[in-house]
C-alpha cells in the first residue's frame, strides 16, 4: 500500500501542476495527455479503496478524492468548477496521505 500513497501522491501532484500551468498557458500539452495522469491518479485511488479498512478514515477520504475525481468532467474544461473540484480532490488526498504517513509513524 505505501508505494500505491506515494505513486498517487506523485502522479497528483504532477497532474495539478499540469493543470495550473495549462490554465496560466505556461505550456502546452494534448489534451490525452493529460488525461492519462487523470486515469493514472482513478486507478489508483481505486485500487487504494482495496486496502483500506471499509468506512475507516482513510478508506472516506480515499473515496472523496475518487468522488472528486469522478464528477471533475461534468464542469467545462478549466473552469472554476474544474478548478474547484480538482483541488478539494487533491486536497482530500492530501489529508489520507498526511494522515496514513502520521498513522505509520507511530
Amino acid at each position: 500500500m505505501e508505494i500505491l500513497l506515494i505513486t498517487g501522491l506523485i502522479i497528483y501532484i504532477i497532474n495539478y501542476a499540469i493543470g495550473w500551468l495549462l490554465h496560466f498557458k505556461i505550456i502546452s500539452m494534448t489534451k490525452r495527455t493529460h488525461q492519462i495522469f487523470f486515469a493514472a491518479i482513478i486507478v489508483n485511488l481505486f485500487v487504494l479503496l482495496f486496502y483500506l479498512d471499509f468506512l475507516s478514515a482513510g478508506f472516506i477520504l480515499c473515496s472523496l478524492s475518487l468522488a472528486m475525481m469522478l464528477v471533475l468532467p461534468f464542469g467545462k474544461k478549466g473552469g472554476i468548477y474544474h478548478r474547484i473540484v480538482s483541488s478539494t480532490g487533491f486536497l482530500f488526498y492530501l489529508v489520507f496521505f498526511i494522515l496514513n504517513r502520521a498513522l505509520l509513524l507511530n
